[in-house]
């Protein structure tokens, strides 16, 4: 009788083991930090990418300019079909700033970067997750 309840309290911690390490490295991969434009984007327009950044600390997404002139809004959609900005979540690019970040803290839902404006532009669209990965 003692092994049996042995046996079952080792099973019960195996399973318990395994499914903290299932929800380990599911909340690991949800923004696992990449580009979110494969090729440079050069017109308005949506990256064809999102991501999503449920059970991070935080991210940040920054554009990097490779010519003339961008307005780009971070955006977040909780269905993944309506897209909104996210407040102070809008930067310029252009060549006396190439570069610019936007963070959020507490992320929910589901992110991407829009280019509003473009004036012969490219640019690139990168975010990284804080956190385990």
């Amino acid at each position: 009788m003692a092994d049996k309840w042995i046996q079952g309290a080792i099973f019960a911690v195996a399973l318990g083991l395994v499914a903290m390490l299932g929800t380990a490295t599911a909340a690991s991969k949800t923004c696992d930090g990449s580009t979110l434009t494969p090729s440079p984007l050069t017109a308005t327009g949506p990256t064809p990418d999102a991501f999503f950044a449920r059970a991070v600390p935080a991210f940040l997404v920054q554009v990097v300019r490779t010519a003339g002139t961008a307005t780009v809004d971070l955006e977040v959609s909780c269905d993944d079909a309506t897209w909104t900005p996210v407040g102070n979540g809008t930067v310029t690019v252009n060549a006396t700033t190439p570069s610019a970040v936007m963070s959020v803290v507490s992320p929910a839902c589901t992110y991407r970067a829009h280019v509003t404006a473009c004036t012969a532009c490219s640019v690139k669209v990168l975010y990284a997750c804080a956190g385990p990965r």
